[in-house]
Order: C-alpha cells, then sequence, then structure tokens
C-alpha cells in the first residue's frame, strides 16, 4: 500500500516525464505524474496575462491614484519571472505478501513492508534548479524475522540547463539504463518490480543501485520537443576504490513526445505511445568472480575480475480507444557480458488494459506479465503476476491485488499481493 501526501507546485508538462513530471521524481520513479520529480531547470517562463486580464488591469495613471504625478512602480524584473516556489511531496507505498520465505510454495506467512518518500524540488533561474529526497523504509528482514527499518538520501541533484539538446545533471541521481528505472514501481502498472526473481536481492537488469539511483553525472538532451532524448553518464564516482560504471541511452517516441527527463511504464491513457530505447552499461573489473566464505584461520581468496557490459532494449505502446479503453504493451530484453555473471540474459513482456469509465471510485486495469533469466549454469527462472490494478487517482491512488507464479530453475513458489499506494 502506499500513501503520497506533499504539496507540489510544478509543471509537469515541462517535465513530461509522467512517470514522473509534476512533483519530484523518485525512482526512477520520476513519474511526473506517478513519479516524483522536479520540472527541469530552464522550464518555460510564466505565460503572458490574458487579454481578459489586461483588459481589467488598472492604467498607469489609476495604479499611481488620481492626480498622481508618480510613476507606477516598475514591474518585476525579467528573472523574476522565472523563480518559482519551492515544490514538496511526500509518496507512500504500503504492501503485503502472503508466502512463507522458508517454503515458498505455502501461503502461509503474511510478510508486510512499505516506505515514504519526501522529495523536494524548485527552479534557482531559467538554467539552475535542484531536487532531493529522503526515503524511509521498513520490512521484514531477509530471515523473515524481526522488522527492520532504515532512512537514507535517495537524491541531491543539481541541473544546468544550456538548452534543450544539453543538460547537466550532478549528484545522485536514477541511472538512466531502462524504462522500468526512469518510472519506478510508481509509475508502472505492476505492483512488484521487474527482475525480482529472488526475495531480499537486488532487482536483476542493469547495474544502477539503491532505488535505481547511483552518484554521478548525467549529459542529456531532447529533439523536436522530447520525441528524440539521448543520456550519457558516468556512475560509482563516490568510490575511488571501484571503476567507474558508463552508460548511454536513446530513446525514440514515435508518436507523443516525451519531453522531460523521467519517463512513465504506463500513462494510463493520457498520451498515445510508441517508444523504443537502447541502452547500454560497461564498467572496467567489473565483472567479479564470487568465492565461498575462507575455512576458519584461512585468509580471504583473491577474486578474479573481467568487463563488465550490459545492452537492452525496451519497446512501450499505449493507445487511448476512448470508450473502448487503453490497452498497454511492453518488453524489454537485457543481455549480460562478463566472465564471472551469474545471468546470461532475463526479459519481460507485458499486456494490460484500462477500463474507459470508472467503475464505482476508480479504474480496473488487469495485466499480466511474464519474466524470465537465464543462469549460466541452471535451467531458466521464470515469474508470472497476474494482478488487478483499481487506479482511483491516477497514480496519486491506486491499489493492486495479485498472484505470482514463480520457478526458479525447478524452485516453485506462490505468493498473493495486495498493495496501496497514494501521492500529493
Amino acid at each position: 500500500m502506499a500513501v503520497i501526501l506533499g504539496i507540489t507546485s510544478f509543471d509537469r508538462a515541462a517535465r513530461a516525464q509522467a512517470q514522473p513530471e509534476a512533483p519530484p521524481a523518485p525512482t526512477g520513479e520520476d513519474p511526473p505524474t506517478a513519479a516524483p520529480a522536479t520540472a527541469p531547470a530552464g522550464a518555460s517562463p510564466a505565460r503572458a496575462p490574458t487579454a481578459e486580464a489586461i483588459a481589467g488591469a488598472p492604467t498607469l495613471d489609476s495604479a499611481a491614484g488620481p492626480g498622481s504625478t508618480s510613476p507606477a512602480p516598475p514591474p518585476p524584473a525579467e528573472e523574476e519571472l522565472w523563480k518559482k516556489p519551492l515544490s514538496v511531496a511526500a509518496w507512500a507505498r504500503v504492501g503485503g505478501r502472503l508466502q512463507n520465505p522458508g517454503a515458498r510454495e505455502k501461503m502461509d506467512r503474511l510478510l508486510a513492508d512499505g516506505e515514504l518518500h519526501l522529495l523536494l524540488s524548485g527552479e534557482i533561474n531559467r538554467f539552475i534548479g535542484v531536487q532531493g529526497a529522503v526515503v524511509a523504509q521498513f520490512g521484514p528482514t531477509p530471515t523473515g524475522g524481526n522488522i527492520a527499518g532504515s532512512a537514507t538520501l535517495r537524491d541531491a541533484i543539481a541541473k544546468i540547463k544550456f538548452h534543450d539538446l544539453l543538460n547537466v545533471w550532478i549528484g545522485r541521481m536514477i541511472v538512466p539504463s531502462d524504462r522500468s528505472a526512469f518510472s519506478g514501481p510508481w509509475s508502472m502498472g505492476p505492483w512488484n518490480y521487474p527482475g525480482l526473481f529472488e526475495p531480499y536481492t537486488p532487482p536483476l537488469g542493469p547495474r544502477q543501485g539503491p532505488f535505481g539511483r547511483n552518484d554521478g553525472v548525467t549529459a542529456w538532451g531532447k529533439v523536436a520537443g522530447g520525441l528524440f532524448k539521448y543520456y550519457v553518464g558516468a556512475y560509482n564516482l563516490h568510490d575511488s576504490s571501484v571503476s567507474p560504471l558508463y552508460t548511454a541511452r536513446l530513446n525514440l517516441s514515435l508518436l507523443d513526445p516525451e519531453p522531460a527527463y523521467y519517463q512513465k511504464s504506463t500513462y494510463l491513457g493520457e498520451k498515445s505511445i510508441l517508444a523504443l530505447g537502447v541502452a547500454g552499461e560497461v564498467q572496467r573489473d567489473g565483472s567479479v568472480e564470487s568465492l565461498p566464505p575462507p575455512a576458519a584461520g584461512m585468509p580471504p581468496g583473491i577474486p578474479r575480475k573481467d568487463t563488465y557490459m550490459e545492452a537492452n532494449a525496451d519497446l512501450l505502446f499505449e493507445k487511448n480507444l476512448d470508450t473502448a479503453g487503453t490497452i498497454t504493451l511492453e518488453g524489454a530484453f537485457y543481455k549480460y557480458f562478463g566472465d564471472f555473471e551469474r545471468f546470461d540474459y532475463s526479459c519481460f513482456a507485458l499486456a494490460s488494459y484500462l477500463t474507459p469509465t470508472n467503475i464505482g471510485v476508480g479504474k480496473l486495469q488487469p495485466l499480466v506479465r511474464l519474466q524470465q533469466a537465464k543462469p549460466k549454469n541452471a535451467d531458466p527462472y521464470l515469474l508470472i503476476d497476474a494482478q488487478v490494478g483499481y487506479v482511483i487517482e491516477g497514480y496519486a491512488a491506486r491499489a493492486a491485488l495479485g498472484y505470482q507464479r514463480s520457478d526458479l530453475s525447478g524452485a516453485k513458489g506462490n505468493a498473493l499481493f495486495l498493495g496501496v499506494q497514494l501521492q500529493k
């Protein structure tokens, strides 16, 4: 379940990244409408007053007072028109899962988890912006025992806009590796983030960091209002003991543009989307051999290393059929390179349908998602999610109820899950 409280005040249209493009985007979540994200620095200036507003405005003479010879006060400096108030938002997700961690086919244990994100964003002038977020979580430990909680910095970004073709973001931010990273769990149809084949481990997919974030620098730009976008970046810059992780991504939107840094995995019928993205990562000595724990009294071994590389492609199609509802089709494929990488590839395919009108206070969104991953020395992993979403107020208020079937190289599992998300 997720609950989000807050006050946001930025133009999501400028951020068009729905998945995050209105409040500060989380995750990958920049759901500009679903994920928090700050309006990019350099957003359009305030619109000129309408003719009606001008017609009703006082004249210079009347503004100074009858018979007064004092000039009317000067208009605000142009720079002031670009300054915007700080946007503040709070997002929350709370969920429950029926599954026994020790016997995954049994649904005789109820596990709960949740997270709260507090987001800040604002613009200093037309060229400079700032975004920050912290996240607090709770949930079961890997052993299924005591409840654990934590809080950490999620985003800390300085944004510089030189032109639509060149924006530079510096700090802790979403790694632009695939569409799922941009949208995060906040702006996608499924409740469960893709790639979570094994509990209590990072999701399988591009190398990123906690919450899809990492410390580094990203240069990105857009053409034709977001029909085409590029991203290049260097990360892991906080740790001098490891090589930087380099990432590049290209995104082509053939129908409606996606102008913001962030992108959603569904726009809930607000856009017509046919978008293709390709991306890759490389890190020298990033593929590291896993060694067993040393025997008592023995020094630890020295792991061998190889260059890590990853390439992926994702496709999203979404069409609002008016009175027939909205259909969404999504797929992604990931290929891993490196002598010591555990998996050869992973992929997923998704289909969903959103009802055209409310049923009660919200729309129903049934969906099915199939995920597969191929370990190098084992049979494939398989996950099947069947879910019914209830979209009350877009991503600002939604719930999900579903079933997941897993087969991890013969180790089978069943789970029922329920979640609630609120954003404000």
